[in-house]
């Protein structure tokens, strides 16, 4: 009795650490693994303790049955995220075990046999019963966690916007406040004149960054026209030359014509120049290449505005977390780290996604997917028809 109770506690200890280990796959072979391996533990449990306790044929063909089935799907159950697949599987394992209490009850040879069977019956669908309302109570515990751990995320985010936002804002307070305080000292008209140009300016930099929190949060109002991609880009593309420094060179890829978007021009324009000023500041002071092109992704009715660079990329972990809102590796006060956030924002309140790509030869890939117009997609078609004729 000594050597089969260590050896079950062993047994079940090296089957405890596996799963342990595996924990984090979810793969469908390691479910299929961990039922086999279930599988196996119970049929020697079983077994052992047939043998140790009475050769009588019903009762080990019982404890077979409950031990295969019954520790089989309580494992499938365990470590299902389903709450509903497992309720299913308790009810169905307990049918099992009440089935076959009622089925070999009667046909057992012996009366020890019969006490086995029906203690048997009873101890494992308590057993189970038991663990269902622990595992029920386990999740009640992990979604309180969850829910705890989302209140956290949502007090650091205000933090970090408290030292992004705030900052930026104060600067754009504290320019508009000095234009007003000299606007009162200054005779000339053509000074004042100049004062208030400043203020008004400060006053649409402060709109603009409430744009990026509402296109962030998806609140903003979208004026949606049809846009024509190729000039568009053109003009895009001569106020990045002027923008961007001398030693970043703009390069455009010509697009195909007759390509339409249905979107809203300024806020698509805002988000694409948040792409280039993020790629101007990651190939600086070096400089580099900025590129610019519209890919219309075939069979699939989209169409991809890509801006790259020649910098150095983004780190996996970084490129993981750089859309979160008030996420920025810059230092504090160059950034509230709204940018990529407003892009992903715009882009899927446009129907659309957005996708971060490190180059082969280094730098990062900036896709904004948009849905193109049938019109777009019939240009395209004929486009294609005519290349392959």
């Amino acid at each position: 009795m000594l050597v089969w109770g260590f050896g079950y506690i062993g047994m079940s200890g090296t089957y405890i650490l596996f799963l342990a280990s595996r924990r984090l796959s979810g793969s469908l072979r390691t479910y299929f693994t961990f039922l086999c391996l279930s599988i196996l533990l119970s049929c020697w449990y079983v077994s052992a303790m047939i043998y140790l306790i009475t050769l009588d044929s019903r009762v080990y063909e019982f404890f077979g049955i409950c031990g295969i089935i019954g520790l089989g799907l309580y494992y499938l159950s365990r470590h299902s995220d389903l709450t509903l697949l497992a309720i299913w599987d308790n009810i169905l394992m307990s049918l099992g075990i009440l089935g076959a209490v009622l089925a070999y009850i009667g046909k057992s040879d012996s009366t020890a046999g019969m006490v086995a069977i029906a203690f048997a019956g009873l101890g494992i669908s308590a057993y189970y019963s038991l663990n269902f309302f622990e595992m029920m109570r386990t999740r009640s515990r992990l979604r309180l966690a969850q829910e705890a751990e989302a209140e956290a995320q949502k007090m650091r985010a205000v933090d970090q916007l408290t030292t992004g936002i705030a900052h930026d804002f104060n600067n754009i307070l504290t320019v508009i406040r000095g234009n007003l305080d000299l606007l009162t000292e200054l005779p000339e008209a053509d000074d004042r004149d100049v004062m208030l140009n400043e203020a008004r300016a400060s006053v649409d930099r402060a709109a603009h960054l409430v744009r990026q929190l509402l296109a962030f949060s998806r609140k903003s109002q979208m004026m949606r026209r049809d846009l024509e991609v190729a000039p568009f880009l053109t003009t895009l593309h001569g106020s990045l030359r002027a923008m961007l420094p001398e030693s970043i060179k703009v390069e455009l890829a010509t697009p195909l014509p007759d390509l339409t978007i249905r979107t809203d021009q300024h806020l698509l324009e805002a988000a694409l120049l948040n792409c280039a000023l993020n790629a101007r500041d990651a190939m600086l002071p070096q400089g580099g290449t900025l590129r610019l092109r519209a890919d219309h992704a075939s069979g699939r009715g989209e169409l991809a505005l890509v801006v790259e660079d020649t910098g150095p990329g983004l780190a996996d972990e970084i490129k993981n977390r750089v859309t979160e809102p008030f996420f920025t590796n810059k230092p504090v006060g160059e950034g509230p780290g709204l940018g990529l956030s407003m892009v992903k924002g715009f882009a899927e309140q446009s129907g659309g996604r957005l996708e971060l790509n490190n180059l082969p030869q280094g730098g990062l890939q900036v896709a904004l997917f948009l849905p193109l117009l049938a019109a777009g997609l019939s240009s395209c078609s004929a486009t294609s028809r005519s290349n392959a004729g």
